[in-house]
């Protein structure tokens, strides 16, 4: 075992002991490694920082859980991975982190190659340029309530509330903007459009 891979486990362990300064040198441990997956994936070096920091937030939170992990290097890939994404999501909503569930810790604890989160990756950067493209496609209207709905998990009720439109017009919106985004994802898979 190398000096930085002794390094790191010590570190880790203390950090999984609730030593505050094992959350510090592992961020200075992982920062630099972070910083550059991250602008592989998302070109925004603020998104990229803030993805950053919400995952030492995470690991503070989860530390008690973190002695079982075995290959340190990949858990925090394969978790960071999951923040980033949920942080430009939120970002996008205009939402904040709010953390991680039980299923994506617990499923960091599994083990995975370096090629298979990078390959995952790749496949989720893709098909979020799709929906992307697919969201592009629908009416102002159309947009806000597919977000309330879906991103912001808000009740038909409360989109009532917030929009002042009636239960009938919402589930009519919902249902053009869903049969929208089908026929446009659809069409972006057929003919395997790529979206730069």
């Amino acid at each position: 075992m190398s000096f930085k891979s002794k390094y790191t486990v010590k570190n880790w362990q203390l950090l999984a002991d609730g030593e505050q300064q094992g959350l510090y040198e592992c961020f200075d441990i992982f920062y630099d490694d972070l910083y550059r997956f991250g602008l592989s994936l998302y070109k925004n070096p603020e998104l990229v920082k803030e993805s950053i920091n919400n995952l030492f937030i995470e690991l503070w939170k989860i530390k008690d859980k973190l002695s079982a992990v075995k290959n340190i290097q990949q858990y925090v890939l394969t978790i960071y991975k999951r923040v980033l994404y949920k942080t430009y999501i939120n970002n996008t909503c205009g939402m904040p982190f709010d953390g991680l569930d039980q299923e994506t810790i617990e499923a960091g604890l599994t083990e995975q190659s370096y090629e298979t989160i990078l390959i995952a990756s790749q496949h989720d950067e893709h098909l979020k340029k799709r929906l992307q493209q697919a969201l592009s496609q629908l009416s102002p209207r159309q947009k806000e309530i597919i977000r309330l709905r879906y991103f912001e998990q808000t009740s038909i009720e409360g989109i009532v509330e917030l929009t002042g439109l009636t239960e009938r017009t919402i589930y009519n919106t919902m249902y053009n903007a869903i049969k929208v985004l089908k026929e446009v994802f659809a069409f972006l898979v057929v003919y395997n459009i790529h979206i730069k």
